[in-house]
Protein backbone atom coordinates (compact mmCIF):
# COMPACT_ATOMS: atom_id res chain seq x y z
CA UNK A 1 0.00 0.00 0.00
CA UNK A 2 3.16 1.80 0.69
CA UNK A 3 4.24 1.70 -2.90
CA UNK A 4 0.89 2.44 -3.96
CA UNK A 5 1.16 6.15 -2.04
CA UNK A 6 4.48 6.91 -3.59
CA UNK A 7 3.05 6.03 -6.57
CA UNK A 8 -0.01 8.66 -6.55
CA UNK A 9 2.81 11.14 -4.63
CA UNK A 10 0.64 11.31 -1.99
CA UNK A 11 0.98 10.53 2.10
CA UNK A 12 0.17 6.75 3.27
CA UNK A 13 -2.47 7.66 5.68
CA UNK A 14 -4.42 10.21 3.04
CA UNK A 15 -4.49 6.86 0.84
CA UNK A 16 -6.15 4.80 3.78
CA UNK A 17 -9.25 7.79 4.25
CA UNK A 18 -10.19 6.77 0.53
CA UNK A 19 -12.27 4.51 -1.34
CA UNK A 20 -9.23 3.07 -3.13
CA UNK A 21 -8.05 1.42 0.01
CA UNK A 22 -10.52 -1.64 -0.06
CA UNK A 23 -10.40 -1.86 -3.91
CA UNK A 24 -6.54 -2.12 -3.95
CA UNK A 25 -6.48 -5.07 -0.63
CA UNK A 26 -9.24 -7.20 -2.93
CA UNK A 27 -6.83 -7.10 -6.25
CA UNK A 28 -4.11 -9.99 -6.43
CA UNK A 29 -1.05 -9.45 -6.20
CA UNK A 30 -0.32 -9.16 -9.90
CA UNK A 31 -2.97 -6.72 -10.18
CA UNK A 32 -1.82 -5.05 -7.31
CA UNK A 33 1.45 -4.55 -8.90
CA UNK A 34 -0.32 -3.58 -12.45
CA UNK A 35 -2.42 -0.64 -10.36
CA UNK A 36 1.06 0.39 -9.13
CA UNK A 37 2.46 0.96 -12.81
CA UNK A 38 -0.61 2.68 -14.27
CA UNK A 39 -0.47 4.77 -11.53
CA UNK A 40 2.93 5.76 -12.03
CA UNK A 41 2.53 6.27 -15.65
CA UNK A 42 -0.55 8.23 -15.17
CA UNK A 43 1.15 10.58 -12.57
CA UNK A 44 4.61 11.07 -14.78
CA UNK A 45 2.00 12.08 -17.90
CA UNK A 46 0.08 14.59 -15.42
CA UNK A 47 3.43 16.19 -14.46
CA UNK A 48 4.16 16.41 -17.62
CA UNK A 49 1.17 18.09 -19.18
CA UNK A 50 1.28 20.57 -15.90
CA UNK A 51 4.88 21.46 -17.13
CA UNK A 52 3.90 22.32 -20.82
CA UNK A 53 0.79 24.02 -19.58
CA UNK A 54 3.38 26.38 -16.97
CA UNK A 55 5.62 26.52 -20.11
CA UNK A 56 3.32 27.54 -22.63
CA UNK A 57 2.18 30.02 -20.24
CA UNK A 58 5.02 31.84 -19.77
CA UNK A 59 5.23 32.45 -23.31
CA UNK A 60 5.45 36.16 -24.94
CA UNK A 61 3.75 37.06 -28.05
CA UNK A 62 5.73 38.69 -30.31
CA UNK A 63 4.14 40.33 -33.49
CA UNK A 64 6.31 39.69 -36.82
CA UNK A 65 5.97 40.80 -40.79
CA UNK A 66 4.72 38.09 -42.67
CA UNK A 67 6.44 36.89 -45.81
CA UNK A 68 3.89 37.29 -47.96
CA UNK A 69 4.05 41.62 -46.55
CA UNK A 70 7.80 41.65 -46.92
CA UNK A 71 8.25 40.23 -50.43
CA UNK A 72 5.47 42.23 -51.85
CA UNK A 73 7.33 46.00 -51.20
CA UNK A 74 7.01 47.07 -47.86
CA UNK A 75 7.39 51.05 -48.39
CA UNK A 76 6.31 53.57 -45.95
CA UNK A 77 4.03 51.05 -45.02
CA UNK A 78 6.45 49.25 -43.51
CA UNK A 79 5.91 50.81 -39.82
CA UNK A 80 1.95 51.29 -40.47
CA UNK A 81 -0.68 48.79 -41.53
CA UNK A 82 1.53 45.71 -42.47
CA UNK A 83 0.26 42.50 -41.95
CA UNK A 84 1.43 40.52 -39.32
CA UNK A 85 1.46 36.96 -37.23
CA UNK A 86 2.30 36.71 -33.63
CA UNK A 87 5.35 34.35 -32.80
CA UNK A 88 6.18 32.89 -29.52
CA UNK A 89 9.43 33.24 -27.54
CA UNK A 90 10.28 32.83 -23.82
CA UNK A 91 12.25 35.89 -23.32
CA UNK A 92 10.94 39.53 -22.65
CA UNK A 93 12.55 41.82 -25.19
CA UNK A 94 11.88 45.20 -25.65
CA UNK A 95 11.12 46.40 -29.75
CA UNK A 96 8.36 47.73 -31.90
CA UNK A 97 7.94 44.70 -35.31
CA UNK A 98 9.54 41.13 -35.54
CA UNK A 99 11.17 40.54 -39.39
CA UNK A 100 11.80 36.62 -40.52
CA UNK A 101 15.05 36.34 -41.15
CA UNK A 102 15.63 35.22 -44.82
CA UNK A 103 19.01 33.62 -46.17
CA UNK A 104 22.21 32.93 -44.22
CA UNK A 105 24.29 35.76 -45.19
CA UNK A 106 24.61 37.24 -41.48
CA UNK A 107 25.33 33.63 -40.57
CA UNK A 108 26.68 32.49 -37.61
CA UNK A 109 25.03 35.01 -35.55
CA UNK A 110 21.39 35.41 -37.25
CA UNK A 111 20.20 31.89 -39.01
CA UNK A 112 17.34 31.05 -41.55
CA UNK A 113 14.05 30.85 -40.12
CA UNK A 114 14.55 32.80 -37.11
CA UNK A 115 12.24 36.23 -36.04
CA UNK A 116 14.76 39.56 -35.44
CA UNK A 117 13.25 41.70 -33.26
CA UNK A 118 13.23 45.60 -34.56
CA UNK A 119 13.40 48.70 -32.42
CA UNK A 120 12.41 52.05 -34.56
CA UNK A 121 14.90 54.31 -35.22
CA UNK A 122 16.12 56.18 -38.27
CA UNK A 123 19.98 55.47 -37.69
CA UNK A 124 22.52 53.52 -36.63
CA UNK A 125 23.94 53.55 -33.12
CA UNK A 126 27.82 52.92 -34.52
CA UNK A 127 29.20 52.10 -37.74
CA UNK A 128 28.48 48.38 -38.90
CA UNK A 129 25.37 47.86 -35.96
CA UNK A 130 22.99 45.50 -37.60
CA UNK A 131 20.24 47.18 -38.31
CA UNK A 132 16.74 46.55 -40.98
CA UNK A 133 16.70 48.52 -44.09
CA UNK A 134 14.11 48.86 -46.47
CA UNK A 135 14.96 49.96 -50.04
CA UNK A 136 11.64 51.65 -50.93
CA UNK A 137 12.31 52.10 -54.36
CA UNK A 138 12.93 48.62 -54.82
CA UNK A 139 10.70 47.13 -52.83
CA UNK A 140 13.06 44.83 -50.71
CA UNK A 141 14.40 44.68 -47.22
CA UNK A 142 17.53 44.13 -45.69
CA UNK A 143 19.00 42.85 -42.18
CA UNK A 144 22.62 43.98 -42.58
CA UNK A 145 25.59 45.60 -40.33
CA UNK A 146 25.13 49.03 -41.69
CA UNK A 147 27.67 51.73 -42.15
CA UNK A 148 25.92 55.62 -42.81
CA UNK A 149 27.89 56.86 -45.89
CA UNK A 150 27.86 60.68 -47.84
CA UNK A 151 26.00 58.85 -50.43
CA UNK A 152 24.29 56.89 -49.08
CA UNK A 153 24.12 53.04 -46.89
CA UNK A 154 26.98 50.70 -47.11
CA UNK A 155 25.32 47.23 -46.32
CA UNK A 156 27.51 44.73 -44.77
CA UNK A 157 27.17 40.38 -44.44
CA UNK A 158 28.37 38.69 -41.73
CA UNK A 159 28.95 35.68 -43.46
CA UNK A 160 32.34 35.83 -45.12
CA UNK A 161 32.36 32.42 -46.86
CA UNK A 162 33.97 32.34 -50.31
CA UNK A 163 32.43 30.51 -53.53
CA UNK A 164 34.69 28.39 -55.90
CA UNK A 165 36.20 31.33 -57.50
CA UNK A 166 37.45 32.84 -54.26
CA UNK A 167 34.65 35.36 -53.91
CA UNK A 168 32.69 36.39 -51.45
CA UNK A 169 29.27 34.80 -51.78
CA UNK A 170 27.65 37.74 -50.00
CA UNK A 171 29.43 40.75 -51.44
CA UNK A 172 29.02 44.29 -50.04
CA UNK A 173 25.62 46.40 -51.07
CA UNK A 174 25.60 49.87 -51.29
CA UNK A 175 21.99 51.52 -51.12
CA UNK A 176 21.99 55.41 -52.50
CA UNK A 177 20.29 58.07 -51.39
CA UNK A 178 18.89 58.14 -54.61
CA UNK A 179 17.23 55.34 -53.88
CA UNK A 180 15.36 56.28 -51.42
CA UNK A 181 16.90 53.52 -48.66
CA UNK A 182 15.28 53.72 -45.04
CA UNK A 183 16.53 52.16 -41.95
CA UNK A 184 13.91 50.80 -40.38
CA UNK A 185 15.72 49.78 -36.83
CA UNK A 186 18.23 47.97 -34.70
CA UNK A 187 18.17 44.73 -34.60
CA UNK A 188 17.69 44.47 -30.44
CA UNK A 189 17.35 40.46 -30.77
CA UNK A 190 16.93 37.00 -32.45
CA UNK A 191 15.17 33.70 -31.56
CA UNK A 192 13.84 30.58 -33.55
CA UNK A 193 9.64 30.88 -33.18
CA UNK A 194 8.25 28.12 -30.65
CA UNK A 195 5.51 26.15 -32.08
CA UNK A 196 3.10 26.55 -29.81
CA UNK A 197 0.64 24.34 -32.15
CA UNK A 198 3.21 21.39 -31.40
CA UNK A 199 2.57 22.04 -27.30
CA UNK A 200 -1.11 22.09 -27.91
CA UNK A 201 -0.54 18.91 -29.84
CA UNK A 202 1.70 17.04 -27.20
CA UNK A 203 -0.68 18.19 -24.16
CA UNK A 204 -3.97 16.90 -25.72
CA UNK A 205 -1.84 13.70 -25.99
Amino acid sequence: MRQLADALNVSFEYLTDTEILPIYQELSDDNNQQTINYAEDKLKSQKEQENIIHFRNSLIPYKQATEQALSAGLGEGYTDNIETCIVYWDKQVNYDIGIPIKGDSMEPEFHYGQTALIKYQSSPDYDGQVCAVDNVSMGNDFIKCVTVEEDGLLLQSLNIEEDQNGERKFPDIKLYWDDNPRIVGKVVAAFTPIEIDFLFKNLEL
